[in-house]
């Protein structure tokens, strides 16, 4: 059983024959009511326009071409900036990130610096979260990989050390921890320290708080 076809060239093709055989027999395909005129019209329309869309393409892949090689000019005029930028101003982080650039310091060599703003954002019962950033990039620090937080704990009336730093460790991936089930009624402190495979970061201290 005959199936009429779903691709365009194969549409074409049949059409093509349908015209061409009415055309050429019109004893048994009289015209009319056999006219194979508005079919070849719509054949002849629809091969401009594939002609025009492939007219446009071409167009359009030369206006790609000529805007990929704009952007390799725009690299190499950039990176020539940026050595002449590193040339002047090679070890200074500051001055390098003014142009959105930064210093050439291998993180995987070098221990990250301080964490910056630490803060104890929200108490609750037994709970405490604390937020910070993570340490400013310079070209004698690394990147952090993970953050050290530890406690102390002292007797609120006393202010008597209960326990000291390093007893007790967490470790977070995030410049933020919620941290659970922490003592209360004692003063607390916390560090966090910024680490990575070479060391560890200056240890930056919290208020103390009193959960």
């Amino acid at each position: 059983m005959p199936q009429f076809p779903k691709q365009k060239n194969e549409i074409f093709i049949l059409a093509a024959k349908i015209a061409d055989g009415i055309t050429q027999n019109p004893a048994d395909y009289p015209n009319p009511p056999f006219d194979p005129g508005p079919l070849n019209i719509l054949v002849g329309q629809v091969i401009a326009q594939i002609s025009d869309r492939q007219d446009k393409e071409a167009e359009a892949k030369a206006a790609l071409d000529l805007e990929n090689n704009t952007v390799d000019d725009i690299v190499e005029e950039a990176k020539r900036l940026l050595r002449e930028a590193e040339n002047a101003h090679g070890q200074d982080a500051a001055k390098l990130q003014e142009i959105g650039w930064d210093v050439r310091a291998d993180p995987k060599s070098l221990a990250p610096g301080e964490v910056r703003n630490l803060e104890a954002t929200h108490q609750g019962a037994g709970t405490v979260e604390l937020d910070w950033k993570s340490p400013a990039r310079t070209a004698t620090t690394g990147r952090p990989t993970a953050y050290k937080i530890t406690r102390e704990t002292r007797a609120i009336d006393t202010h008597e050390p209960i326990e000291e730093f390093g007893a007790w460790e967490s470790v977070t991936f995030e410049s933020k921890a919620v941290l659970m089930n922490q003592p209360r009624g004692v003063e607390i402190s916390y560090r966090v320290t910024a680490s990575n495979v070479n060391g560890d970061g200056p240890p930056v201290e919290a208020q103390r708080v009193v959960l």
